[in-house]
């Protein structure tokens, strides 16, 4: 007996081992995928993997004749694959889509939510950062925006914000008529693929898989019970109109069984084989041909560089077509102004002409300023010690065994999946503060700063953390051009924490005290160690206040540097149709769209401004083959 349960004893533990073997080379062929995948993103220029016709450098041998388009889309990023999926399924419509970066739909970096950390400033990303600025104590701050199909709905953390309604009654008082909030609801609807079944505020069918994140860290419960205990409201869904925002909960994300759900990997996807588009990856555009003078001035062409080889090629807008801007709210006023459509005396200064004096272009420029508070961990048990084994660089087999087999486990997280809104004061008409609880602890005062130091492999300590937004801030900034050289990164000034009112620090200052409170309470006894950041010894509001100006950091939603407005407002760049005021055949349809930044994540409100631009275009050209030709003529002229 006790031999032969010896013998079965060791059989057992030569199983065990024969299975972590399995497991642990799992994990070597996942590790060298990701490694392989890496240097695989926007640089090198794929042929077309959607069937599309062209694309990539083959388009390049094209007669002139065959370079003519009813639609050509500048940017190939969120809005812009929304529209290569809307205006080309008319097989009639001849639609182009031009985008810089390459094709990552494939990339485990992007279809695995926890592997985002490792696309930060790669070639996946065009790493955008600010001047240095005395209001930030010297620092500079780097922004993260998608360079390839699907753009940052690529590189986001998914969290899927819509805002509140009242967001869209401002808008509408902004002079954006037509996006108030029973305006743009049904297309939000459009676009969405409900989980948890349709609702008045929910649909299903659309392109857009929409749930909560398949894992639930402890330290996640335990916040939801911390929020519960202080007396804040529990919602089950942000997104519902007909309660407040303000409360704490879980967020919905865009993903589908584990995978990310980009907007490549979703609108674009499903154009499979359609003739009539064509997507051309690694081309940089340069500038928008002008044509006219005075106050005639309409869009002929688009002109890009090939990032394969250096070449410049140029195609044609068809008579009656339009070129539409998706390029984001940093390069669409890059564009405009190398093209000559800006700010007289800013592209005086570079020496471009001046094809139509906008002053707003580039002008007004939003994202939601963050800082962080984090604590030490007495236990191994935050996301980064599940996925990673004790919290090193070495992948846990588990977590991959999950994620392949169930869509499920911590590597479906990007870990600040539960959080909630609040008001910081008693006078505030909404939410100002977004809270993004993290089950991890920060590495640095500045929460990308750790993004992209476990993306390098560094080695994470157990804890966690609140990342702390303004979330309706009243700063606004500008793009500007650093020359004239269409290649160079524009600039971004002013854009955090310039406020006059200085309401931006006082929400964050309010909000690390909420924060504080939160993780101090009683639920997170037996996890809390000592707090890291800001630290103990940061106590008075003027302390908090310098810590804000040396860490704040960005939570990567720009808005807003070309926005709607009414005809009688000199800063708008657009009418409430998304055209470009004085120019035929422009519209722009991309965050820099938006009059300003809503109180959520801003890549739904992208999707849903993409999927009314096409109604708006699509009725622009039937009402234009329902006119008569003299009528044409003359509102031609």
């Amino acid at each position: 007996g006790a031999a032969s349960a010896m013998r079965r004893s060791r059989r057992e533990f030569h199983d065990m081992l024969g299975l972590r073997t399995v497991l642990l080379q799992l994990c070597l062929r996942f590790t060298c995928c990701t490694f392989i995948s890496s240097h695989s993103c926007s640089r090198r220029i794929q042929p077309p993997v959607f069937g599309l016709r062209g694309g990539g450098a083959a388009s390049a041998m094209r007669s002139p004749a065959a370079e003519e388009y009813d639609y050509i889309i500048l940017g190939g990023g969120t809005a812009g694959c929304v529209l290569a999926n809307r205006l080309s399924a008319d097989s009639s419509n001849r639609v182009l889509v031009l985008e810089a970066g390459g094709d990552s739909t494939g990339d485990m970096r992007v279809k695995v939510p926890a592997a985002v950390v490792k696309l930060f400033k790669t070639d996946c990303d065009w790493d955008f950062e600010t001047p240095t600025d005395a209001r930030l104590n010297g620092n500079a701050v780097y922004i993260c925006r998608g360079k390839m199909l699907g753009g940052s709905s690529c590189t986001n953390v998914m969290l899927y914000h819509r805002g509140t309604a009242a967001d869209y009654d401002s808008w509408e008082a902004a002079g954006a008529r037509g996006w108030g909030p029973k305006d743009v609801l049904p297309y939000y609807l459009k676009c969405e693929d409900y989980q948890d079944g349709p609702s008045q505020y929910h649909a299903t069918g659309g392109p857009i898989s929409v749930q909560e994140v398949p894992y639930q860290n402890p330290l996640s419960r335990t916040f939801l019970k911390a929020a519960g205990a202080l007396g804040f409201r529990k919602t089950s869904d942000f997104n519902d109109w007909s309660a407040p925002q303000d409360g704490f909960g879980r967020y919905k994300v865009t993903q589908l069984n584990g995978v990310r759900c980009s907007a490549a990997s979703s609108y674009l996807a499903e154009t499979k084989g359609r003739s009539n588009l064509d997507v051309r990856t690694g081309a940089h555009i340069t500038r928008l041909a002008v044509d006219g003078v005075g106050d005639s001035l309409s869009i002929s062409g688009v002109e890009y560089i090939s990032e394969v080889d250096g070449s410049a090629h140029t195609v044609q807008l068809a008579s009656g077509g339009e070129t539409i801007l998706c390029a984001g709210a940093v390069q669409t006023p890059q564009l405009l102004m190398l093209s000559g459509i800006g700010p007289r005396a800013h592209l005086e200064e570079f020496g471009i002409t001046v094809r139509k004096d906008l002053p707003g272009v580039g002008e007004g420029l939003q994202d939601h300023p963050a800082v962080l508070v984090s604590f030490d961990g007495t236990k191994r048990i935050s996301v980064t010690d599940k996925i990673g084994l004790f919290g090193s660089k070495i992948p846990n087999p588990l977590a991959l065994i999950q994620w392949k087999f169930q869509g499920s486990g911590p590597l479906t997280s990007v870990a600040c999946d539960h959080g909630g809104f609040f008001r910081t004061s008693a006078d505030k008409p909404q939410a100002d503060l977004q809270i993004r609880f993290v089950a991890a602890r920060a590495m640095s005062k500045s929460g990308m700063s750790t993004l992209t130091k476990m993306g390098g492999g560094s080695r994470m300590r157990p804890g966690f953390t609140a990342q702390l937004l303004a979330c309706r801030p009243k700063s606004q900034g500008r793009v500007r051009l650093q020359s004239d050289d269409p290649l160079a990164k524009p600039l971004l000034e002013d854009l955090y924490l310039s406020a006059p009112s200085e309401d931006d620090i006082a929400t964050l200052r309010e909000g690390i005290k909420m924060a504080r409170k939160l993780l101090r309470s009683s639920e997170f006894n037996e996890y809390r160690a000592a707090e890291a950041y800001p630290g103990e010894e940061v106590r008075s509001d003027e302390q908090i206040e310098q810590y804000i100006r040396d860490s704040v950091h960005s939570a990567n939603a720009l808005t807003s540097s070309c926005r709607m407005g009414a005809a009688d407002d000199p800063m708008a760049v657009l009418d409430s149709q998304l055209r470009v005021r004085g120019v035929q055949a422009l519209r722009v349809c991309d965050a820099s769209a938006m009059p300003h930044i809503i109180g959520g994540q801003t890549c739904a409100p992208t999707i849903m401004i993409a999927e009314k631009a096409a109604d708006l275009i699509l009725g622009a050209k039937a009402e234009h083959a329902n006119t008569a030709p003299e009528q044409q003529f003359a509102a031609a002229v």
